[in-house]
């Protein structure tokens, strides 16, 4: 195999007679007054990058976004895009020739830089075939095929769906408008959309191919932040890693349970074989992206201890739910457990909190314990007493339920009053995020009825929708005059220089 690094991402030349497959992710854009500017490895196209290697085909991987995160346009609607421009990377495109493109669309507020990526790409390769997947992709897979730019949507489990449909496509047993793989959605010759059945999620991600590190440790990535604020070591390299993938609760807002499935695991061998790899190569600092890491408690604590065995400084980004803290279970002990992870070297973990209404969590089928302030303000001081940031999300607007509940403007400033309180308890920084619906989700299909003219497709930063008596644009802006509030100067002044968390 020939690895050849350029500028923009990486390609893996193996046989001229096999297929060739282009992975990429799209450039982004954010509303500068309201949102966070937060990018790094798609950790996802990058395994399946490493699937598709294994597997013989020849990969070209390009990341839009990060390589050139600090490259700025300011778009007519009044977001900023950062990222490769047009022209740019028409000209990176224009050295490949790929039989099959992939695009990432994660996130439904980026569903037009993915549709212009998609066209740039189809311009560029007309005879190719064009997929979208991701969570985006998956959940709105009606509208992404109705671009004529796109042929195909990967649904749910890309990891084993895609490969399988390269070899389809190299076989000749798959074509642009048909294919029985499953979880594949596409287009028909006559244009209707054909959806194949799902596939069943890998239960055991100890089968997929040892991870290429020639993605992740690219230069491009090689920044003093990650998607979770200032990197703790700032010298030596970060990566972002999973033990584990998808989660057991099934919350009307979240799409993670159907994206990912139920709690998956790689063993800890295989983990601990990816981790030694990485100190090997440079890196000292992990970002943990798992879920729903508190699945198994005595396994995270295991996890951690192979983190330290190899003097990894971490992160846990994907979440650390407050009722896990409350009601752990195996005999332990909020304390036992804020110990250990400081002990392996945890710096900072993201608290998901979402409510001080027991009854907004219940109707979303969240646990509702969540919303009990004396439990979580002991534990937030002692979180902060072992010398752990922890970041604190919380969740406006709720909305849903077959329209059984409707927060107000009171019940928001209840949980805004509950974000205070545990922010001068100890949370180095507060999230507050406003209740998105995200296709796919309980909580999309019932929004999309009440309000079909609206495009519900924003960030957790800007409301969508009229709630507890507000406007759409009046609680965006007091979101952001909550922020400040619970906040203060400081770590709002970190937030607005870096566009990222204040910290």
């Amino acid at each position: 195999m020939q690895v050849k690094r350029f500028d923009q991402g990486v390609a893996f030349w193996q046989d001229k007679s096999r297929l060739t497959v282009m992975l990429l992710s799209p450039f982004y854009s954010f509303w500068p007054r309201y949102e966070t500017r937060r990018a790094g490895c798609p950790i996802g196209l990058e395994l399946i990058a490493s699937e598709l290697a294994a597997k013989g085909f020849n990969v070209i991987f390009i990341d839009a976004c990060m390589s050139a995160y600090n490259q700025f346009i300011q778009q007519e609607n009044g977001t900023i895009r950062y990222g490769l421009t047009d022209e740019q990377l028409e000209r990176v495109l224009a050295d490949f020739n790929p039989a099959v493109v992939g695009i990432t669309s994660l996130f439904s507020n980026q569903a037009g830089n993915v549709e212009r990526v998609a066209r740039l790409v189809k311009r560029a390769y007309p005879n190719a075939i064009v997929t979208e997947g991701g969570s985006h992709a998956s959940g709105d897979v009606n509208e992404v095929l109705k671009s004529p730019w796109v042929d195909m949507v990967i649904r749910e489990e890309g990891l084993a769906t895609f490969p399988e449909l390269c070899q389809s496509i190299e076989a000749k047993a798959s074509s642009r408008n048909f294919t029985f793989a499953l979880g594949v959605s596409y287009k028909s010759k006559s244009g209707g959309a054909v959806h194949n059945g799902s596939r069943g999620f890998i239960p055991i991600f100890d089968v997929l191919a040892p991870r290429r590190l020639e993605i992740p440790l690219h230069p491009m990535y090689d920044t003093l932040e990650h998607t979770g604020g200032s990197r703790h070591r700032k010298n030596g390299r970060h990566a972002y890693i999973l033990s584990s993938e998808g989660c057991p609760l099934k919350c009307d807002f979240c799409h993670i349970h159907i994206m990912a499935g139920n709690i998956r695991y790689y063993t800890l061998a295989r983990f601990e074989q990816e981790v030694a790899q990485l100190k090997a190569a440079g890196v000292n600092e992990i970002v943990v992206e798992d879920d729903m890491f508190f699945a198994d408690i005595p396994r995270a604590m295991a996890v951690g201890d192979i983190l330290k065995k190899y003097d990894m400084a971490w992160f846990e980004e994907g979440g650390l739910s407050m009722f896990k803290f409350m009601k752990p279970g195996s005999g332990l002990t909020h304390e036992q457990m804020l110990d250990k992870l400081a002990e392996t070297g945890c710096y900072r973990y993201y608290h998901a909190i979402e409510s001080a209404n027991p009854m907004s969590l219940t109707k979303s089928h969240k646990p509702h314990i969540n919303s009990e302030q004396d439990a979580a303000e002991e534990i937030v001081r002692y979180t902060a007493k072992v010398g752990i940031e922890g970041v604190g999300g919380f969740m406006l607007g709720f909305k849903g339920n077959g329209g059984g509940f409707e927060e107000s403007r009171e019940d928001m400033e209840r949980t805004v009053a509950y974000a205070k309180r545990l922010k001068q308890a100890g949370l180095a920084y507060v999230m507050l995020f406003i209740y998105t619906a995200i296709p796919g989700t309980n909580a999309y299909k019932y929004l999309k009825s009440v309000f079909p003219d609206l495009d519900l497709r924003t960030s957790h930063e800007r409301s969508a929708f009229p709630v507890g008596g507000l406007t759409p644009a009046e609680l965006t802006e007091l979101r952001l005059q909550w922020m400040q509030e619970v906040n203060g100067s400081a770590c709002m002044g970190i937030a607005e220089e870096t566009k990222n968390w204040g910290l």
